[in-house]
Order: structure tokens, then sequence, then C-alpha cells
């Protein structure tokens, strides 16, 4: 039962990660990433076929499922209320996202320009999603 709950949370994050932080990222980010993509069209692929969408939205839903995990494993020991455990937790799994693109930046040649909205934008998604986990999390996983 417990599984399928956790999947019931992840689920949630990811609607919440696309209906919420896309309306923001769109706002503020997305016209710069996709600029940039645009800038340095030989490295990036912009028409996804249906395959590719389905393959897109899986490995998010699989790095959103990782970060809920290790903010389940990590509940325990962080202090302070579920939005404030939850912040923390994300925001360690932001770090590491952003280090691995900071990593990427630096062995491709096209500009960076990419890889730094790229992290900013993971800032707002991220930050999105540990808000969402922090008041769902009891509600779906319980109390205990």
């Amino acid at each position: 039962m417990t599984l399928v709950r956790f999947l019931v949370l992840v689920i949630l994050l990811n609607i919440v990660r696309y209906l919420v932080a896309g309306v923001v990222e769109q706002m503020l980010v997305l016209p710069h990433l996709f600029g940039a993509m645009a800038e340095s069209e030989e490295y990036f692929r912009t028409e996804f076929e249906t395959a590719d969408w389905v393959t897109s939205y899986l490995y998010n839903f699989v790095m959103w499922a990782v970060a809920a995990w290790v903010f389940h494993l990590l509940r325990p020991v962080l202090k302070g209320g579920d939005v404030a455990a939850s912040l923390k937790s994300f925001g360690l799994m932001w770090l590491m996202f952003a280090a691995v693109s900071a990593i990427y930046m630096n062995h491709y040649s096209h500009p960076p320009d990419f890889y730094i909205w790229n992290i900013v934008d993971a800032v707002v998604a991220f930050g999105t999603v540990a808000l969402a986990n922090g008041l769902l999390y009891r509600r779906v996983m319980g109390a205990g």
C-alpha cells in the first residue's frame, strides 16, 4: 500500500510540476532557455515525436520519484515542518542537478547559456515541487 501511495504522490508532484511550475517557467525562463537552444540548433532537437515525448516525461517522472524518495528517507532526520524539510531535501536534489548541469556545461563547446538557464529553470521546478511535496506528503503518505 505504501508503494501505491508513493506512486500517487509522484503523479501529483508531476502534475504540479507541469501545471504550476510550467506557468511560471513560461513567463520567466523558457523564452531564454529556448532562445539559447535556437542559437545552438546544431546541438538540440526541438521537434519531438510521440516516443520522444513519452521518454521525456518518463525521465522526468523518474527524477521526481527519486527526489520524493530521498525526501521520504530523509524526513525523519530533517528539522522543521514538512514544507521546510521538503525545501531542504529538494534543495539538495536541485544542487546535485545543478552540479551535473555545470559539469556538462564545462565539457561542451556550445555557449554555456543553455546550462545556466536550465539551472535557473530547475530552481523554479524544484522549488515548486518541493512546496507541493511538503503540502501533500502527509496527506498522501499518511501521518506515520
